[in-house]
């Protein structure tokens, strides 16, 4: 039942940006690894969306063990998967690599985009309403980084140089909200399984925009952090 209302969420989004095809940025299914229930589950949602898509893209996350099996017993040719690796697409004439986000890129594949967008680390932002309600939502992070600065922490040497997007997306699953950002990317942190350590946004906050997944925007990272400690002292009081 859950799996049939992802499909129908994504149907529907894609339907309002009048999309043909759809890319799926790793962790396909949550369980590692899979239980049999949950290979069928996986190879009906597959089949779903090569149904409903003329083309879908399958990136493979960290919780993705077997699932090119799944995938050779679908057998569809408009079905692709590609490693947690990614791949390099054009998006409205910008040059990005779509990637999970737990492994580091090619390095030429950096070398030639101006954007990459991920998955992998399920962001998402608590938020207070005038009454004192208490939610935490599904966000979507778009950071400024400096490509040359980044690749040299991610590679030990610079490839390319220039502004880097980093779009950072939500989990399309409305049972797994994800981890508030404004209390896991504001410090240091040595996250050994995600590229977000190599960007260091902690050093960087005011570059850290917000979004609400209806692309509501919140505010950079540096202001919301600032609001939320005013708010706890307030709170405290």
């Amino acid at each position: 039942m859950q799996t049939s209302r992802i499909i129908n969420n994504i149907v529907s989004w894609a339907e309002e940006e009048g999309a043909t095809g759809v890319a799926i940025l790793g962790d396909v299914k949550h369980e590692l690894p899979y239980p049999f229930e949950s290979l069928n589950e996986v190879k009906a949602f597959i089949e779903a969306l090569a149904k409903n898509f003329e083309e879908v893209v399958l990136i493979a996350g960290n919780h993705d063990g077997g699932l090119e099996q799944v995938v050779g017993k679908v057998g569809l040719s408009n079905v692709k998967l590609y490693d947690s690796r990614g791949l390099v697409v054009n998006i409205n004439g910008r040059s990005t690599l779509m990637m999970h986000g737990n492994s580091k890129p090619n390095p030429e594949d950096l070398r030639v985009v101006d954007m990459v967008v991920m998955g992998h680390t399920h962001p998402a932002i608590v938020i207070e309403d005038e009454h004192g309600f208490v939610t935490k939502r599904p966000a979507i992070l778009k950071i400024r980084v400096d490509k040359g600065e980044f690749s040299e922490r991610l590679f030990g040497e610079r490839v390319g140089e220039g502004e880097l997007t980093m779009v950072i997306l939500p989990t399309a699953n409305h049972l797994t909200v994800g981890v508030d950002v404004a209390s896991t990317l504001t410090e240091a942190f040595e996250a050994p399984r995600t590229i977000l350590r190599y960007v260091e946004p902690w050093r960087i906050l005011d570059k850290v925009e917000v979004y609400l997944t209806d692309l509501t925007y919140l505010g950079t990272l540096d202001v919301i952090r600032r609001i939320s400690a005013e708010r706890a002292d307030f709170d405290s009081m």
